[in-house]
């Protein structure tokens, strides 16, 4: 029963961290709109996540405790499995961190050589990979649609990478600032906290990198150097 458990949770946790599909293959299907698709299949994937967690709890946890385990793990597990960023996203975010920076550079430099925000838009979109060009070029469709430029960037409030680039939209539309230099410095500090975090990842690599020795060394050092001394000493008291 502890194996069928297993093998059920971990048939659960297959169902949320399963690899993407091979890009490739992504890029010759037809791109449907992603939020409904993505909302149910994330509540589908909690569900069906928190089921076979509840069905490995009822197998392995003894009776009445089995029953707590499993109306826990319906109650909670999929609030939990919902919140959880998927590896798709989390690839995503990090590709926008990298690519936010220079985005917002070359759009600075477009805008103050005197190109309308269209333009620029559509010039920079074609210059920088995926995810950014898509994310320009939805703003640049809600301009082709006849809405302004703070209309456009409205999307994006909130946004942890282009957020700042929509609050620049507004407030230079409001005071009349010259955008291309609100963007510089909102670049500069892009730069800065991307320099930031690449620093804590490299400082936390050093230590994962022990756990996997500490993992073996210490089971090794207790078996070879601490049971033996016990065990001697274990066996002249009992002999004495």
């Amino acid at each position: 029963m502890t194996v069928l458990a297993a093998a059920l949770l971990a048939a659960a946790a297959w169902l949320w961290v399963a690899p993407p599909a091979d890009p490739r293959l992504a890029a010759l299907l037809p791109r449907a709109s992603p939020t409904p698709v993505s909302r149910l299949s994330r509540d589908v994937v909690a569900w069906l996540g928190a089921g076979l967690a509840a069905l490995g709890a009822l197998v392995a946890v003894p009776a009445p405790l089995n029953v707590l385990a499993v109306i826990g793990c319906l109650v909670f597990l999929p609030r939990f499995i919902a919140r959880l960023e998927s590896r798709a996203d989390r690839r995503r975010g990090e590709a926008l961190a990298r690519q936010g920076p220079v985005v917002v550079d070359l759009l600075a430099a477009t805008l103050a050589s005197g190109a309308p925000m269209q333009s620029a838009l559509t010039a920079v979109g074609a210059a920088v990979d995926e995810p950014s060009r898509d994310v320009l070029r939805r703003v640049v469709a809600t301009l082709g649609l006849g809405a302004d430029p703070v209309e456009a960037w409205s999307a994006l409030d909130g946004d942890d990478v282009y957020g700042a680039v929509a609050e620049a939209v507004v407030r230079s539309s409001r005071t009349g600032a010259p955008l291309s230099s609100l963007l510089a410095r909102i670049a500069e500090d892009m730069r800065r906290d991307r320099r930031a975090v690449v620093e804590v990842a490299a400082r936390t690599a050093g230590v994962r990198a022990v756990l996997p020795l500490v993992a073996c060394f210490l089971p090794a050092f207790v078996l070879l150097g601490v049971v033996p001394v016990v065990a001697a000493l274990a066996g002249e008291l009992i002999a004495t």
